[in-house]
């Protein structure tokens, strides 16, 4: 019972248990779709807040650009009059961190710093800052160009400032009235609030690389800008993770699961994004920058995992119940198996005694069956021997009654000699006739159905074409014969024998006193089956007026003819008794065709 308790509970929990794991792939699938989705919309957000910062630098520059300085502005000693004007509008602006004037050959000219506790002041120490690299990078700007920086830390005489002040560059080239380069206005943006909104709600570990994978936002701080700072260990993300280079590095993978952690990533080149910044009258902003970032975010295994607790908790839940409710049915279901096989036992075992009286009942229907259609096959046969006795030696003895009058009447000895031949033909085929006839008795006597043997059909015609030798004169009547087809059959021969000679019998009674008779036996093949023909060019049948009555018993169609009407009755009752079938094709004045078709014999 154990064992069928087990089988029972694995049939019914099994479809469970798959229905289970694939709910568990399929919402582990749909978690990470979802994941996937809110991050690349988060991080869409984050780049879209990043251009929309830029955008106000763009367009502080392009102000800057377009404000109309002198040549005088350029010299430190007569830029005093751009203490008010400009100081005034730096207070207003929180993101600059510095404003100043470079001219063409790196010199600063003038300059305002916003201190740490926001107060203007402007510097009187002027740097020369022609071996920076935002100095040399602008060195070619052309009018209405403008150009970002890198993201870094602020340096002062070459060297970083602390607190460390991660700010861009913004440079804008100065032109006067007359189109004549003056040089270059160089405002640093701070980017610390910059920074603090893309750091803020991030509820995932997100990080942003510049374009050689330094980190400029980690959730490690200490890898933020530590390329840029001396004391710090400098790694990169493709230092880090170098196993998501190749693939991360491509610009059409947008996500990446590896080793179950999650990956979302969206890139922000500055030149594409920033290029249709508007200005004014339709005009968009030249922006020279090679500044490309990456914004990522990494969700680990264990956290991925963690939102899916609660679902895989309720499907083990189910489960469990699931276990619960199977056992006890498996159990009563095992033990309701038990009861039934007992009943089940007892009822085959009656079952079978039953059977067996039934078998015995049938069989004994059976003999009696058997014995019934024995006696009427016997019936049948005797029946069938009386019609073969009565019609099939008529023709000989007709023949005997003919000869024996021909010798009354023979005028010499020599005239009635020539009859002895015929005579001993005849008398010989009615021998054979009769020892047949005495094989079907024994038949009879045994107790056997008919008897199959294999027939060569040439010695049966030749046999049977010798019963009319003394009719069959070759200059009335002429017989052919073409057996190319076949040669033998497996059939009663006594039934053949019989068959043939009444379609012999029947086309020279029947033939047509106004022309040589000609008789063809010939074989053929149609559908896989051997067929018989034998033919006359007689006087035929009208078969549209007698066609129904032709095989039937006692039926006559020709007037001032001897018979009896039973020849062809015999012929389709012999045949149809063994499977054959006989079919008749005839026209009035052209003769007759008769077709035996032998079905399933060799």
């Amino acid at each position: 019972m154990l064992k069928r308790l087990l089988l029972k509970f694995v049939k019914y929990y099994l479809p469970i248990l798959i229905l289970s794991v694939l709910a568990v792939l399929w919402l582990y699938k749909m978690e990470h779709e979802k994941l996937i989705s809110l991050q690349q919309e988060e991080l869409s957000n984050k780049k879209q807040l990043i251009v929309e910062l830029l955008k106000p630098m763009i367009a502080n520059l392009y102000y800057w650009e377009q404000y109309g300085f002198s040549e005088s502005d350029f010299d430190p000693d007569k830029n005093a009059h751009l203490d008010e004007k400009i100081g005034d509008f730096v207070i207003g602006m929180d993101s600059y961190n510095q404003f100043r004037l470079i001219d063409l050959s790196g010199k600063e000219v003038y300059r305002i710093n916003r201190q740490d506790n926001g107060k203007i002041v402007k510097s009187l120490a002027l740097q020369d800052k022609s071996n920076r690299n935002y100095y040399q990078e602008t060195t070619d700007l052309n009018k209405s160009q403008i150009y970002l920086s890198p993201l870094n830390l602020n340096q002062e005489n070459g060297i970083l400032e602390f607190p460390y002040k991660p700010m861009i560059r913004g440079v804008a080239p100065i032109f006067d009235a007359q189109g004549t380069k003056l040089g270059t206005v160089v405002i640093n943006f701070s980017a610390e609030r910059f920074l603090e909104l893309l750091k803020k709600d991030n509820h995932y570990s997100f990080m942003l690389l510049d374009r050689f994978g330094n980190y400029l936002v980690s959730k490690d701080s200490i890898k933020e800008f530590s390329h840029l700072i001396p004391s710090s260990r400098d790694i990169t993300f493709q230092e880090e993770y170098p196993e998501l280079v190749d693939t991360l590095g491509r610009a059409e993978t947008t996500s990446l699961l590896h080793k179950g952690d999650l990956w979302i990533k969206t890139e922000l080149d500055f030149k594409t994004e920033l290029a249709q910044t508007p200005l004014f009258q339709h005009k968009f902003a030249d922006i020279k920058t090679n500044n490309k970032w990456v914004l990522i975010k990494h969700l680990d295994s264990a956290t991925l995992n963690a939102r899916l607790k609660s679902e895989i908790f309720s499907i083990f839940l189910i489960n469990l119940l699931a276990i619960a409710v199977i056992l006890c049915l498996s159990y009563l279901e095992a033990k309701s198996d038990t009861s039934k096989r007992k009943y089940m036992l007892a009822l085959e075992k009656m079952n079978k005694e039953l059977e067996s009286k039934s078998n015995e009942l049938e069989n004994k229907n059976n003999t009696l069956a058997t014995i019934q259609n024995k006696l009427e096959l016997r019936n049948a046969q005797l029946l069938e021997y009386n019609n073969i006795v009565a019609h099939n030696l008529r023709a000989p003895t007709t023949s005997i009654s003919a000869l024996v009058s021909m010798l009354k009447e023979a005028k010499d000895y020599e005239e009635a000699k020539s009859y002895f031949p015929k005579l001993q033909k005849v008398t010989q085929a009615i021998n054979t006739l009769v020892d047949d006839l005495l094989i079907y008795v024994r038949i009879l006597n045994d107790d056997d159905q008919v008897k199959m043997e294999d027939i060569a059909l040439e010695p049966l015609i030749a046999a049977t074409l010798d019963l009319y030798v003394e009719t069959l004169d070759k200059e009335t009547i002429e017989v052919k014969t073409d057996f190319s087809a076949w040669e033998e059959i497996k059939f009663s021969k006594i039934y053949l024998q019989s068959v043939i000679q009444n379609l012999i019998s029947n086309a020279i009674k029947y033939r047509d006193p106004n022309r040589k008779s000609v008789i063809a036996v010939r074989t053929s093949w149609e559908n896989d089956k051997k067929v018989l023909v034998v033919e006359d060019n007689g006087v035929g049948v009208d078969l549209s007026r007698y066609g129904s009555d032709i095989f039937k018993l006692y039926k006559r169609f020709h007037r001032g003819l001897s018979g009896k009407g039973m020849g062809l009755f015999l012929v389709k009752t012999q045949l149809e008794s063994l499977n054959a079938n006989i079919e008749v094709s005839s026209e009035l004045g052209k003769g007759t065709a008769f077709k035996i078709i032998f079905s399933n014999y060799e």
